[in-house]
């Protein structure tokens, strides 16, 4: 008899990648590298060179991984220190609001006439935040990053000049406090600065303040002329994500994520140009990409030159060999040498070991694929949750995936609906989602346009959004998250590499959704719509 695990032994990861290396131990680090599967469009050197510095693709294709995974990798192979910041755990709400301020009053610094709040420029509050954790990493590890001369002392001096903000701010190390453009600087920098050679541009008599664009123009300058040394720092930004919940503060948000971009883009052409050993790599969602495109200045080209978007779906082949099977096949193999079994390791065996031929009549790996959105975050959601509802099994047999297929598809929902969170509210996805309840699937444009208009009066949230967006705006959208595909000659999801909808033609509800939301369906159009 042949000895398998029960699937309450397996490691299949956990749907939000930081959370797999909470405690970074060496075991944990050992078991995500073995576990991990790397996209085929992906090619790691271009990154660890500088050559490109963002990563993009939609929730749950696996960017956070991706970055945890370079970062165990530049730290092995090429001894380079690494630091994360999260902008949307690390950067809370009122560090939003200072940088919000900080661009006010520097715009007004820079023009004494009627001061524009409505066209924010973040791109000094930016470069400072980088200036200022590029310091704090070095000097807190005490790194050799750049040669620790003159020009250092001078660097460093200048960065750390200003007076620090409230010790309650969760960026309290790295912004300065500002007053109507200017930072107070530390007492006793005079006697350093005259030291050094360093001069400010005082807005006062009493030399004490600076305005903040002439000191980040003072920090860049002296930035370039480090002299760099030999070790490494690579510093990992991740979850730039948006919400729609108060209009001014989503605006706000679109430019603070447009102007990282560019501040990011600048380190990284700067540091590649002088030869330092700096390197700013970022993961940016597909859907707060789309919106942020839309707040002026141009990113998409830096984006298309210095980007990568992580691509899983597969053009031909065998659909066994489909990479998000792979992903499974590498972790259920990590655990059996975990449990020191020694079992044919071939993909097919780890494969029959644990998974039926087929389910609800269709093989099993197709079945799994259509089940999800051909994303890593997805697939591991699915066995996750088979996994708690039946720990002791040792395969996930048709019972199995049966029982869990509501509950998946109520999680499915939920994770749509924060996709959609970048440009609807509450209340308009409301609206979506009762629009779309109870549908005959699948159905065409003209369909769901008279369903949406015969029911907005009993459903004022219905009402509202179409007030507010047009039937066929919110159709494409809802196909960017994977809300909706096309179906019929062929099916087409904008996870499959289709970019956009086509209303022309007929319109399906993902399968994974049909359960949570009550879809009526053509069982005799079953193989045609598949998701």
């Amino acid at each position: 008899m042949e000895i398998k695990l029960q699937l309450s032994d397996l490691y299949l990861g956990n749907i939000d990648a930081k959370h797999e290396l909470l405690s970074n131990t060496e075991d944990e680090r050992i078991r995500f590298k073995d576990s991990f599967f790397m996209p085929e469009n992906i090619i790691l050197n271009d990154y660890f060179d500088g050559r490109k510095f963002f990563v993009t693709g939609l929730k749950g294709t696996g960017k956070t991984a991706l970055l945890r995974y370079m970062a165990i990798n530049v730290e092995n192979e090429l001894n380079a220190q690494t630091s994360f910041v999260l902008f949307k755990s690390d950067i809370k709400e009122q560090d939003r609001k200072d940088f919000s301020k900080a661009a006010r009053t520097v715009v007004a610094n820079n023009n004494s006439e009627k001061m524009d709040t409505t066209d924010n420029d973040y791109e000094d509050v930016w470069r400072w935040f980088i200036h200022r954790q590029i310091v704090e990493v070095i000097e807190s590890r005490n790194l050799t990053i750049f040669e620790n001369d003159k020009n250092w002392k001078r660097y460093s001096t200048c960065i750390k000049a200003p007076k620090l903000g409230d010790e309650e701010s969760g960026i309290k190390k790295l912004f300065p406090k500002l007053k109507r453009g200017n930072v107070e600087l530390n007492a006793g920098l005079d006697g350093v600065s005259g030291t050094l050679g360093l001069e400010f541009d005082w807005e006062d008599n009493n030399q004490t303040k600076v305005s903040f664009s002439s000191l980040v123009k003072q920090a860049d300058n002296l930035f370039e002329r480090l002299v760099s040394s030999n070790e490494k720092l690579f510093i990992f930004l991740d979850e730039l994500e948006l919400t729609l919940g108060v209009t001014k503060q989503y605006i706000r948000d679109k430019k603070l994520i447009r102007d990282l971009i560019i501040a990011i883009n600048d380190f990284n052409i700067k540091c590649r140009k002088k030869r330092y050993n700096i390197y700013i790599i970022s993961a940016i969602r597909s859907e707060v990409l789309t919106a942020v495109e839309s707040s002026g200045k141009e990113i998409n080209k830096i984006i298309s030159d210095f980007g990568t978007p992580i691509v899983w779906h597969q053009s031909g082949g065998n659909i066994s060999n489909h990479p998000i099977l792979q992903i499974i096949l590498k972790r259920i193999l990590a655990s059996e040498k975990i449990h020191d079994l020694n079992l044919d390791d071939s993909y097919e065996a780890i494969w029959n070991r644990y998974f039926p031929t087929k389910i609800q009549n269709e093989e099993t790996p197709r079945y799994i694929l259509h089940l999800t959105w051909y994303r890593p975050r997805d697939v591991i959601r699915l066995l996750n949750l088979a996994q708690k509802q039946h720990p002791k099994a040792t395969k996930f047999t048709h019972q199995v995936f049966d029982d869990v297929r509501k509950h998946y598809s109520t999680e499915s929902w939920v994770e749509l609906s924060e996709e959609l969170r970048a440009i609807y509210n509450e209340r308009e996805i409301s609206g979506i989602k009762r629009m779309i309840y109870g549908i005959k699937n699948p159905f065409t444009f003209n369909n769901i346009r008279k369903h949406a208009e015969s029911i907005r009066e009993m459903y004022s949230e219905v009402d509202v959004l179409l007030e507010r967006h047009k039937i066929g705006e919110i159709l494409s959208y809802a196909y960017r998250v994977g809300l909706l595909g096309n179906t019929g000659e062929k099916v087409r999801f904008a996870h499959r590499g289709d970019d956009e909808i086509l209303l022309e033609k007929t319109i399906m509800i993902h399968r994974a959704l049909w359960a949570s939301l009550s879809i009526e369906h053509n069982t005799q159009k079953l193989q045609k719509t598949r998701g």
